[in-house]
């Protein structure tokens, strides 16, 4: 998958899986009130109840007794921020990192572990319930085996604090305008947080600028740096508003203060959009790429080429991907959203033949580079639009006239799209393809219960569900459903 994006946001407005019209507001804004935590909602807010009429609660959890105050008002719902713990909630644990009670990451440090499991098991169940009219009782979540230092890539912002003074860390919770001095991320590697660090202190020294949103002058922007777990090779990477000599001399600099840095990069953007990618990419040190290995295969990973960021699990990820795909040595398959072929390479050393699926021209090609570096010649890459590729590859509804077709006999389908979910042409034309298998990775219970509908609203039955805990302490969660064909 190409576009994964652990910080983003499902919807507006959280989801609390009720149906019916929510009663009349019992609460005002700027009111304080006495509520009791219930749950989770999707999305990781804290849910409270007043006679009926939901409240999300900022900075509590499951089981606490908070004093509250009412910040906004809807139609259907309002939201509170804690003031203070009445009782704390049994299942409260003190964080390992000091920046929780401000920082938008991992905010659930605070909640006990097993809990955590528990909350997003019965998320994923209300998602396939009401989204997906499916009743079907997901299988217990994979556990991280690690809980602290799992991420392999954190990308940090640069910004100026209220007296000017330059920072360089990560967002204050609820603000993406703002940026607080990390002294330690305890879900990124050791050496992620040295070299901010180290870098940050450069820049002071030299009287940079941090960009600013609203004027749009200064120069730093983003720091990246991604690390190969299994390899400890470090790939840092600057995002700025143009070239200058600073990161010349820091490119001289980090290896030589901390020698897993294998290469430095640049990317420049004149954008006035906030993406930590950039227009013009340099390489200052190095050779520009990064391995890894996931699946016993080794990846060469590029600045802006999409990795799993947590290594470990996404090898669970893939059990469970290859597991549901049921592969016998002659299969065909087809992979759908492909990205760099984390997913595609392994698929095709059990498999007859692997094709990938992908719009990103740059991942396609960092997925040829490895398939040919680890020796697997059965998998192939098609570039293009999912949609489009199924229409004139594969012959699937309207074709383009004169476009060459692909062979239609496809034995499994693995789907791996962003956050959106498939576009409903999509899924209908995998429909009529037809694969006895098909597996959906999913990185939102949301969307994805909303397409296991369509999919079993005719030809396919839902065979499973189980969640991944990629990112133990955040809300997000990744899901591996296993649908067959019901004439099968």
């Amino acid at each position: 998958m190409n576009v994964h994006d652990e910080a983003s946001t499902d919807a507006a407005e959280p989801r609390t899986g009720a149906r019916s019209n929510p009663p009349a507001a019992p609460v005002k804004k700027g009111q304080s009130l006495e509520l009791e935590v219930e749950n989770l909602a999707f999305g990781g807010k804290a849910l409270a109840k007043l006679d009926g009429f939901v409240i999300f609660v900022e900075n509590a959890l499951p089981g606490d007794r908070v004093q509250a105050t009412v910040f906004k008002k809807r139609r259907s719902y309002a939201e509170a921020r804690a003031e203070r713990i009445l009782r704390p909630s049994p299942a409260r644990i003190a964080p390992r990192c000091e920046h929780v009670p401000t920082c938008g990451g991992c905010r659930f440090q605070d909640l006990d572990y097993a809990e955590q499991l528990r909350h997003k098991e019965l998320q994923i169940e209300e998602c396939l319930e009401h989204l997906g009219r499916l009743r079907v009782a997901p299988s217990p979540i994979v556990p991280a085996p690690k809980l602290f230092h799992y991420r392999n890539k954190m990308e940090y912002s640069f910004a100026r604090d209220s007296g000017g003074r330059l920072t360089l860390g990560l967002h204050v919770r609820g603000f993406f305008d703002r940026t607080f001095d990390l002294a330690r991320c305890h879900i990124a590697t050791p050496i992620s947080s040295e070299i901010v660090a180290f870098v940050r202190e450069a820049a002071r020294r030299a009287s940079l600028a941090a960009y600013d949103t609203r004027s749009h002058h200064g120069l730093l922007r983003y720091l990246t740096v991604r690390e190969g777990i299994r390899t400890g090779q470090v790939m840092v990477n600057m995002v700025a508003s143009e070239d200058h000599p600073f990161f010349h001399a820091l490119a001289s600099d980090l290896p030589r203060a901390f020698p897993a840095v294998k290469t430095v990069v640049l990317n420049t953007t004149r954008r006035r959009a906030q993406v930590a990618t950039g227009e013009e990419e340099r390489v200052l040190f190095g050779g520009g790429t990064i391995e890894d290995v996931l699946g016993g295969i080794t990846f060469e990973i590029s600045p802006n080429s999409f990795f799993q960021t947590n290594t470990e699990q996404a090898e669970q990820l893939l059990r469970l991907a290859l597991e549901g795909l049921d592969l016998r040595g002659d299969d065909r398959v087809l992979d759908v959203y492909s990205g760099t072929g984390t997913f595609t390479l392994p698929i095709a050393r059990a498999a007859g033949e692997a094709i990938g699926v992908e719009s990103s021209a740059v991942a396609v090609k960092d997925a040829e580079r490895n398939a040919a570096r680890n020796g697997i010649g059965n998998a192939r890459f098609v570039t293009g639009e999912a949609m489009e590729v199924l229409r004139d590859r594969f012959g699937l509804g309207t074709r383009a006239s004169g476009a060459a077709v692909d062979r239609p006999d496809i034995d499994a389908v693995l789907v791996d799209p962003p956050r959106a979910g498939l576009h409903p042409g999509v899924i209908q034309r995998l429909k009529h393809l037809g694969a006895p298998r098909l597996v959906y990775v999913s990185c939102n219970p949301s969307t994805l219960g909303r397409d296991l509908a369509l999919f079993c609203e005719s030809r396919y039955r839902l065979e499973s569900v189980r969640g991944v805990d990629m990112f133990p302490h955040t809300p997000h969660i990744e899901c591996v459903a296993v649908l067959r064909l019901a004439e099968a």
